[in-house]
């Protein structure tokens, strides 16, 4: 979100892009711990009531990444809930940082989707290829919304691609007792398997994010090193991880990314 010098709401309260998140009538505010974010919300809601707006506590939420005391205070007193998930934007969050749920909320909007369609897609008469450009127009798309942003392991492909063939199967009229291998299945339906459109998707907002200038916000996010050391054990998958494992896979570099033609 754009803001010109004038904003008096923004000017004063705004700490970078990193901290404060700006868009339409959103507000995502980032603090060290629980003290730092009530004074925050606190300051916004009188902010925001000097200039004629309101805060909707009721529709407010916070997640902590650390062990925290239940919920926050706004200036009237109210509680704002302490949550383990959160839908921003249509992504889900969680307080975990992994995106499990994230995967389970773009299964669900998939079959909702799917379902809202299936006059098409389980209709005999209707051919396989308009289908198949049907499930890619419409079905297709809420199953990846945010997946660019994802740093997925194996077992959550797996997870995606038995979603995506059971509803690819269905619209064909087969079940797994007919024996019809995938490939066949994709090859019907014109559809490329979901790792491949993935990697496409997310190599592409890569290469976006790298040809942004160094002081955007998502190339500071990209660059950002979070204070601390990583636990011990098996470390999580980062989305930079995932980045190197796909560029290694096709064998492209970081300037290839840059190349929007490529």
């Amino acid at each position: 979100m754009q803001r010109n010098s004038d904003d008096s709401i923004v000017n004063h309260l705004e700490e970078g892009p990193l901290r404060t998140i700006l868009y339409a009538d959103d507000i995502a505010l980032v603090a060290d711990n629980q003290e730092e974010l009530e004074e925050k919300v606190q300051l916004w809601q009188r902010a925001l009531a000097d200039n004629g707006l309101r805060l909707n506590v009721k529709k407010t939420k916070f997640i902590s990444f650390e062990q925290c005391a239940g919920s926050i205070l706004d200036c009237q007193g109210e509680a704002i809930e302490k949550v383990e998930e959160f839908r921003c934007l249509g992504s889900d969050l969680s307080e975990e940082g992994t995106v499990h749920e994230a995967i389970r909320g773009r299964i669900n909007a998939a079959w909702l989707k799917w379902r809202e369609s299936k006059g098409i897609l389980c209709d005999r008469r209707c051919s396989r290829t308009l289908k198949g450009k049907l499930y890619r127009a419409v079905v297709r798309p809420a199953l990846f919304y945010g997946s660019e942003c994802w740093a997925l392991g194996k077992a959550q492909e797996r997870q995606l691609h038995a979603a995506e063939m059971r509803m690819l199967r269905w619209a064909c009229g087969w079940i797994r007792r007919d024996r019809v291998r995938n490939e066949d299945v994709r090859a019907v339906m014109k559809t490329v398997p979901i790792q491949l459109k993935m990697r496409e998707q997310l190599l592409r907002w890569y290469g976006h994010v790298l040809r942004r200038p160094e002081d955007h916000p998502t190339r500071l996010a990209l660059d950002f090193k979070a204070p601390g050391k990583r636990p011990r054990g098996a470390p999580r998958k980062r989305w930079k991880d995932v980045i190197k494992r796909d560029l290694a896979e096709v064998g492209a570099t970081a300037d290839d990314a840059l190349d929007r033609m490529r």
